[in-house]
């Protein structure tokens, strides 16, 4: 990722900070007030610290429920740019107050500050998130999330560390109010630089009963099915981001005995990770979102966070209260800091898709609505996860832990079945990427929409390579003798393979998959082909079958063409006679090159000048004595 966008690009550095300097603002007063909490012991309301916390937790998201449907019908009548400027304003305001809150030594003016920044921040979110597709381009809406939630992450990091480390000093009211203040005027200078973007619903008329449009903005994300999917899969990490947020001052002190430095480094850590996750994503992402990371993402975090009930099983716990110099010299505590840091990474990695994902796939009409329906299931799910916490901690820390890390991982499970084409898809390019150097040409000759993808068939691995060269999944069809193997319906239907026989073999299979065909490419899926037949046994090409001409008939839709060079030889090809009973030159990434053609029309398609075009592509034909002239009517 480069960092012009956050130095130079004067059409996005303006929103960075200013969503930089309000992420701090907020973490810096959350973390000073829930440190003063647990560790000063405080009551109040009949409430323990131990249940203050997550209460803080859900007072400050509360205002999400409340106000984000009447934030984004604002977001979408007003002009976005000057909007920010007004909520940044506020913000300042909010801040005079907390700063006489700590002053005064009022937590329950504290608490109504808390409130009051939920409320403030519920108006920016539909704004920052609504933004940013009309300032920076399609290609760069990955890398701008990603420096946006990175940039956010590391804000959280040093607002913690800050609002943990001025709350440790004997006179903190004056260095916390200044550092609330500076920080907001900060952010409304930097606002004054943003771009504005124009009004992209003005006729939209907002409605200030609240509940009503809230009501409404529910069913607006619940009106196209993926991204209420996207939406619910987001918010349910904001459900485990508020518990564990939630829990681990508490888990820092009673479970692993350390002081306010230990909780406010293993807040650090968690920040920190999230941010480093949200890295790892843009940079796999390679302009087009990964949302297929996100069941393996949740199921990694969930893993980790069964660790942490087993902790307190490693060591007995110290006496006294020990500080962060003691604490990492302890050989478990090691152990405890990876768990969460690998919480946390994958949590980037969790949510960053699924946010870039619903901007990608919305109406830019209803898009700063469609957030704000975001962050009301968000709070929701949020607003819940205080209740829950508050309900399970007498049961003890650790077994939150227990049960948050083993609900993690039935929830991915069941978010694996929302993108089970895409995981696979996934995972096919991290394995092509790991045993093969793969280079791409013809990158920019993929159209938008449904369109068949021939390709030659050379090895067992040739789907492997094409559904990790395409940035969007691939619906092959199978010979059915494979898709009905043992064990194989179960998964190949994850990936929404279809299983075809000829006439002789099976008429009704072979009807259904015509069907199936149909259908998906009425979808706007990508149907993958190899129009041969079957995989080559002596390295030359073989005639395509008519198959691709009778689906054009019912289907006229563009066929692409992808040629495969370099997997004649490997252990997977018929090379030498043999599959897999070889050995493979170890240490040493065998180079393929994925060759994308322009697309051909369906009106003149052909087998024949499509066997020629394939041909002349692949040198593993040349080489084996196969040559034709290259065609002329390789043309969109």
């Amino acid at each position: 990722m480069s960092l012009k966008y956050v130095t130079s690009d004067r059409r996005f550095w303006p929103l960075f900070w200013t969503q930089f300097l309000g992420a701090l603002n907020d973490n810096f007063f959350k973390n000073a007030m829930v440190i003063l909490i647990a560790y000063q012991g405080v009551k109040l309301w009949g409430l323990e610290s131990a249940m203050l916390v997550p209460a803080a937790g859900g007072i400050f998201i509360l205002p999400f429920f409340l106000f984000s449907a009447t934030a984004g019908q604002m977001a979408d009548k007003y002009e976005k740019a000057t909007m920010i400027k007004v909520t940044k304003v506020t913000e300042f305001i909010i801040m005079c107050v907390a700063s006489l809150g700590f002053y005064l030594g009022n937590f329950q003016m504290l608490f109504f500050v808390l409130f009051c920044m939920g409320t403030q921040s519920a108006f920016f979110g539909p704004l920052k998130y609504g933004i940013i597709p009309a300032l920076v381009k399609d290609d760069e809406l990955v890398v701008a999330n990603a420096f946006v939630s990175t940039g956010t992450f590391i804000a959280i990091l040093v607002g913690t560390i800050m609002g943990g480390q001025f709350v440790s000093f004997e006179n903190y009211v004056l260095p916390v109010s200044l550092g609330l203040t500076v920080f907001s005027g900060l952010g409304i200078l930097t606002s004054q630089f943003i771009n504005k973007v124009g009004v992209v619903y003005p006729e939209i008329k907002v409605d200030y009963t609240f509940f009503r449009p809230t009501w409404e903005i529910l069913k607006i994300t619940a009106r196209d099915k993926k991204i209420f999917k996207t939406v619910l899969g987001i918010s349910w990490f904001w459900f485990m981001g508020a518990a564990i947020l939630s829990i681990l001052p508490t888990y820092c002190k009673d479970v692993l005995g350390g002081d306010k430095s230990v909780g406010t480094l293993f807040l650090a850590l968690f920040t920190i990770g999230m941010g480093v996750g949200s890295f790892i994503v843009a940079k796999i992402s390679h302009k087009k979102v990964e949302i297929g990371v996100v069941p393996t993402a949740g199921v990694i975090m969930g893993i980790f966070l069964i660790d942490l009930y087993f902790m307190p099983k490693l060591y007995s716990k110290p006496t006294e209260l020990i500080g962060l110099s003691e604490f990492i010299v302890k050989p478990w505590a090691w152990r405890a800091v990876l768990d969460l840091f690998i919480i946390s990474i994958f949590g980037g990695m969790y949510t960053v898709p699924q946010m870039t994902y619903v901007q990608e796939i919305s109406d830019p009409g209803v898009l700063a609505r469609t957030i704000a329906g975001n962050n009301i299931w968000n709070a929701l799910f949020m607003v819940s996860a205080s209740v829950v916490v508050m309900l399970l901690v007498p049961k003890g820390i650790p077994t939150v832990c227990l049960i948050l890390g083993i609900t993690h991982i039935l929830v991915s499970y069941i978010v694996y079945w929302f993108y089970s084409e895409h995981a696979a898809r996934f995972w096919m390019k991290i394995i092509a990427n790991t045993f093969y150097k793969v280079k791409v040409k013809g990158e920019e000759n993929v159209p938008k929409g449904p369109f068949i993808l021939a390709s030659n068939h050379i090895s067992f691995v040739d789907w492997v390579i094409l559904m990790g060269t395409l940035k969007d999944p691939i619906r092959f069809v199978i010979d059915y003798n494979y898709y009905y193997m043992p064990m194989g319906p179960f998964w190949f239907s994850q990936a929404k393979l279809v299983p075809i026989a000829t006439k002789k073999e099976d008429p009704e299979v072979l009807k259904k998959a015509f069907d199936k065909i149909s259908e998906h490419l009425a979808e706007g899926a990508t149907l993958g082909i190899f129009p041969e037949g079957w995989i080559s046994r002596d390295g030359k090409m073989r005639k395509f079958q008519p198959g691709i001409m009778k689906i054009l008939k019912d289907n006229p839709v563009p066929v692409v063409l992808v040629s495969l060079d370099g997997l004649w030889g490997s252990i997977f090809s018929y090379h030498g006679g043999k599959v897999v009973l070889k050995w493979p030159k170890l240490f040493s990434r065998r180079e393929v090159t994925v060759t994308i053609h322009k697309p051909i029309m369906p009106e003149h398609y052909t087998s024949k000048e499509a066997e020629k075009i394939m041909i002349s592509a692949v040198s593993d034909y040349l080489k084996n004595g196969q040559t034709v002239a290259p065609s002329s009517q390789e043309s969109t």
